[in-house]
C-alpha cells in the first residue's frame, strides 16, 4: 500500500507543486470524516506526510534552482555563453537546462578540469567530421567519443554514417541529455559511463597505479588486437591541455591506458600551441625528450581548423610579454587545430617495448640539458668509449641537440650494442628512475 502511495505522489507532486497545502487539508480531512477503519485513517495519514515532505523537497529545489539562474544573471561569462548557444542552435538544449548544466561550475568550470571541452556549435561539428570522416570511413570497429557533452557531435557523425559510437562521459549531469539522443537513435549509440571524469591527459596516472588500473578498465570490454594489426579503437574527442601528447607518449611507452589493447587512432582538436611544439623546426628551446619520442614513434597529420569559440568552457585572456607568446596565445584563444594521430605498427621492428622503455629512459635523462656533449655522456656510464664513438663520425664537440630524433635512435643501438653495457651504470640509474614509478614491472615480464 506504502509503495503504492508513492508511486501515486510521484506523478501528482508537480501538479501540486503551484497549489496550497489548504487543498491537501481539505482533501484529507474529507476522507477522514467518513467510516473510515482506524487502518485507513493511518494510511491517509501517512500520504498526507508523504505529500508535504515531496513539496518541502520540490520547494527547496525550486529555491535552489532561482539561485542559479541569479547568480548565472550576474555572470557575464555564462550568460554570453547561453546567448551564444541560444543564437547558433537554438535547438539542441532548452534554456533552463543550459542554466542548470552551467550554473555548476564545480562540473564544467573548475579549474582542474578546464581540458575537458564540449561542442555546442553544430556547424562546426559538421565540419570537425568533413574533416575526418574519409579516413574514419576505412576502419570503425570501435568509434569512441570522448566527453561527448551535449551530443552535437555525437548527431553530425551519425549522420556521416557511423553505425555504432560509443560514449564516454565521465560528467552524469550530462547523461540526462545524451540518454534523450541514445533513444532518438537506437542501436546506434552506447552511452558508457567512465570511471574517470576525463579520459584525456589524465597525468596523475603517469605516476599512479591505481589510477592507471581504473583507467584502462574504461577500455577493458573491448576486443583486443596484435599491435601490428589494424587500429582497434578510433578515439575522437576535443582537448586543450597542454600535455596532452606528454600523456599519450606515457601510453605507448609503457603500454598502458589506450595502448594497453591495441593500437589506436586518435581524431583531436587540440590547442595550436600544442602542434607547434611538435611540429615547427628545431632548436635549443623547442627540441624536448618528448619531442624525439613523438616523432620516432607516431604518425601525424595536421587535417583542419575549427573555432575555439564553438567548445566550452571558453578560454580567458592572459598577458604576455614576448612576442612570440602573445602570438601563440592569440591562436589559442580563436582557434583548435584538427590532428590524426596514430602510433606507427613497426615501431618494434626497431626495438622490443623492453628497450623503448630503456630509450625513453636514455633520452630523457640526456635532454635534461640539449647542450650536452655526446662523448662525454656516455664515457661516464662506459669508460674510454669515445673511441667507439669517433670511429662513427661521432666528434668531442657533438651535442645531443644536434642530433635528429633517428640519430638519437642509432646511437642508442649503438651504446646498447657494447659488451660493457649490461655491466655498466646506466642499468642501475634507469633502474631506480623507473622503478620508483612501479614501471619497471613491465621489464621484467
Amino acid at each position: 500500500m506504502l509503495h503504492t502511495q508513492k508511486f501515486f505522489i510521484c506523478n501528482i507532486t508537480s501538479w501540486l507543486k503551484k497549489r496550497t497545502r489548504h487543498i491537501i487539508n481539505v482533501y484529507c480531512s474529507t476522507l477522514t470524516n467518513g467510516n473510515l477503519s482506524k487502518q485507513q485513517k493511518e494510511n491517509i495519514q501517512k500520504t498526507k506526510e508523504l505529500i508535504e515532505t515531496e513539496l518541502s523537497k520540490m520547494k527547496k529545489k525550486n529555491k535552489v534552482m532561482e539561485y542559479i539562474e541569479k547568480s548565472i544573471l550576474h555572470d557575464k561569462e555564462i550568460l554570453d555563453i547561453i546567448n551564444y548557444i541560444q543564437k547558433i542552435n537554438p535547438d539542441i538544449i532548452s534554456r533552463s537546462n543550459i542554466i542548470q548544466l552551467l550554473g555548476d561550475r564545480k562540473m564544467l568550470f573548475k579549474k582542474a578540469n578546464t581540458n575537458i571541452l564540449h561542442l555546442i556549435d553544430k556547424d562546426t561539428a559538421a565540419k570537425f567530421v568533413s574533416l575526418i570522416k574519409n579516413d574514419l570511413s576505412k576502419n570503425m570497429c570501435y568509434v569512441v567519443e570522448l566527453n561527448p557533452g551535449l551530443g552535437v557531435l555525437t548527431r553530425e557523425l551519425l549522420k556521416a554514417g557511423v553505425p555504432l559510437i560509443h560514449l564516454y562521459e565521465g560528467n552524469l549531469k550530462l547523461h540526462k541529455i545524451l540518454k534523450i539522443i541514445c533513444t532518438k537513435y537506437p542501436g546506434k549509440l552506447k552511452l558508457i559511463s567512465s570511471k574517470c571524469s576525463n579520459l584525456f591527459g589524465i597525468i596523475r596516472t603517469i605516476h599512479d597505479e591505481k589510477t592507471t588500473k581504473k583507467y584502462q578498465d574504461n577500455f577493458k570490454a573491448i576486443e583486443s588486437k596484435n599491435w601490428e594489426d589494424e587500429t582497434y579503437m578510433q578515439i575522437i574527442g576535443a582537448c586543450d591541455n597542454i600535455y596532452l601528447f606528454t600523456f599519450i607518449i606515457h601510453n605507448l611507452i609503457f603500454r598502458n591506458g589506450f595502448m594497453f589493447y591495441g593500437r589506436p587512432v586518435f581524431y583531436i582538436a587540440i590547442l595550436p600551441s600544442v602542434w607547434n611544439k611538435y611540429n615547427i623546426c628545431i632548436s635549443l628551446n623547442i627540441y624536448t625528450y618528448t619531442k624525439v619520442i613523438f616523432k620516432l614513434m607516431f604518425n601525424y597529420e595536421l587535417l583542419g581548423t575549427l573555432s575555439r569559440k564553438a567548445f566550452i568552457p571558453w578560454p580567458k585572456k592572459k598577458q604576455h610579454k614576448r612576442n612570440s607568446s602573445v602570438l601563440s596565445a592569440k591562436q589559442n584563444y580563436e582557434q583548435l587545430y584538427v590532428v590524426k594521430l596514430e602510433p606507427k605498427a613497426d615501431i618494434y621492428a626497431q626495438l622490443s617495448p623492453k628497450d623503448w622503455i630503456t630509450f625513453s629512459y636514455f633520452v630523457r635523462h640526456h635532454m635534461q640539458k640539449r647542450c650536452t656533449r655526446v662523448i662525454p655522456a656516455l664515457e661516464k656510464w662506459v669508460p674510454d668509449c669515445g673511441i667507439k664513438l669517433i670511429a662513427k663520425d661521432y666528434t668531442i664537440y657533438t651535442q645531443f641537440g644536434d642530433l635528429t630524433p633517428t640519430q638519437i635512435l642509432e646511437l642508442f643501438k649503438e651504446f646498447k650494442s657494447w659488451p660493457d653495457y649490461k655491466e655498466s651504470h646506466f642499468i642501475d640509474y634507469m633502474k631506480d628512475s623507473v622503478g620508483a614509478h612501479n614501471e619497471f614491472e613491465f621489464l621484467n615480464e
